[in-house]
């Protein structure tokens, strides 16, 4: 595991006063690295032909990552024309969509590999350009693709699957006015993915009431796995709470029928059973080798959003607990060397803490995302971190630093991309 990351060179506690933590990177040099960062991605991601279109390393993820820029209070002003490259990004990215329909191993719904997340951008874009005719082409072309059932050879998967659909669908009804995905569709695609998982339990005799496969292993984090799944679940109107009505008990909110209830609350409580006394959670449910990962797509800290969900909905201090452990644990081996990205970077466990600082509202979690940056920008970083196939991209490079960046600016509205635990909570 050593080989995998750097060690954190940081006290803790350094800066603490009684004033509160004094932060060692100001607003300045957040803007300076994010206008450096934007030059990079213009200087040589120039929208192509040959280029892939989706959101996790294509044209998609970039137009994406110069939507969120043209609408943070803090960063638009550092790329004026921001809205304009995406729009140039986006059109390219369903270009290619055409060009490049999806294998059959790819299903129409696949969000973030696949034409769907396309056409979810695509549609913020033209909302912001203010183009109806365009947001209703892309609306319609993002709908058409919603899962039907599950023998339609699809997984259910973040990355490729029905999960990965429905993140989509509640990021387009968060940021477009109005409903656009009504609750009974979102449902609908809930009961396919609770059928499924209940499905591969039974026949494979998992002791979890819901379980799911990609690629033959039975994966626990956000990306491939069982964890980005169930936060999805917890996303849907089943488990929507009503802030209008206090009620005795939490469990009294939820309108999921009782037996989704049990089967998704059981499966949760097992997962919580899978962390060690270090706060890490293993990569699969097969192989407690595999506990080397510390990255969003495989790894603790993507499975840290499932369980703060968990807390939002259920109040149960295991919960938090658990949260507070995961994220002492990625701040010890979370400086991975696979680079700055999201999915397996520095950036994605940085988002751990500013997901930690909006929950409880302490500071020390602002000052550890702070020095997340720090490293990164580091000497001993550029030197011995990889550089990953897609340097320029959401998931794998820059893009996805960008996103960060702008959070780092906006902490108190900070999420992960398609991930935000507290859309139902404003």
């Amino acid at each position: 595991m050593g080989k995998d990351y750097l060690r954190n060179p940081y006290q803790d506690t350094a800066g603490v006063g009684e004033s509160g933590l004094v932060l060692p990177w100001d607003e300045k040099l957040i803007k300076e690295l994010i206008s450096s960062y934007v030059k990079s991605i213009l200087e040589q991601c120039k929208p192509r032909r040959e280029d892939c279109g989706d959101l996790y390393v294509g044209n998609a993820g970039i137009a994406f990552m110069f939507w969120k820029l043209s609408r943070s209070e803090h960063g638009r002003d550092l790329c004026p024309t921001a809205l304009q490259h995406a729009s140039m990004f986006i059109r390219q990215a369903k270009r290619n969509a055409e060009r490049f329909k999806e294998p059959s191993s790819l299903p129409s719904y696949s969000f973030l590999r696949g034409n769907a997340g396309i056409y979810a951008v695509s549609a913020a874009i033209s909302e912001a350009l203010k183009d109806p005719k365009q947001l209703a082409k892309d609306l319609a072309n993002f709908k058409a693709a919603i899962p039907s059932g599950k023998d339609d050879g699809g997984s259910d998967s973040m990355l490729v699957g029905r999960a990965g659909y429905l993140s989509g669908c509640y990021w387009l009804n968060d940021i477009l006015p109005g409903k656009k995905i009504p609750d009974e569709d979102l449902i609908s695609v809930c009961k396919i993915i609770i059928a499924s998982g209940r499905e591969y339990s039974t026949k494979n005799h998992s002791y979890l009431p819901l379980m799911y496969e990609y690629h033959g292993m039975e994966y626990l984090g956000a990306a491939q796995g069982l964890c980005g799944i169930l936060q999805v679940l917890l996303d849907s109107p089943w488990f929507r709470k009503d802030h209008s009505q206090a009620s005795e008990s939490p469990l009294m909110d939820i309108s999921a029928p009782a037996d989704v209830l049990h089967d998704v609350k059981r499966t949760l409580d097992c997962i919580l059973t899978q962390q060690d006394v270090d706060g890490n959670f293993p990569v699969t449910l097969e192989d407690e080798g595999e506990k080397r990962l510390v990255q969003w797509c495989h790894g603790t800290p993507g499975i840290v959003y499932l369980i703060a969900k968990a807390y939002l909905i259920f109040l149960e201090p295991k919960y938090l607990r658990s949260l507070v452990r995961s994220a002492d644990f990625i701040w010890r081996k979370g400086f991975v060397r696979k680079g700055p990205g999201i999915c397996h970077g520095v950036a994605g466990n940085g988002y751990v803490f500013l997901l930690l600082f909006r929950l409880t509202h302490q500071r020390i979690y602002l000052y550890r995302a702070h020095k997340f940056i720090e490293l990164m920008t580091s000497e001993e970083f550029k030197q011995k971190a990889r550089v990953p196939d897609r340097p320029h991209s959401l998931y794998e490079g820059l893009a996805g630093t960008v996103c960060f960046l702008v959070d780092l600016l906006e902490p108190e509205k900070a999420h992960f991309p398609f991930m935000d635990v507290f859309h139902y909570e404003k």
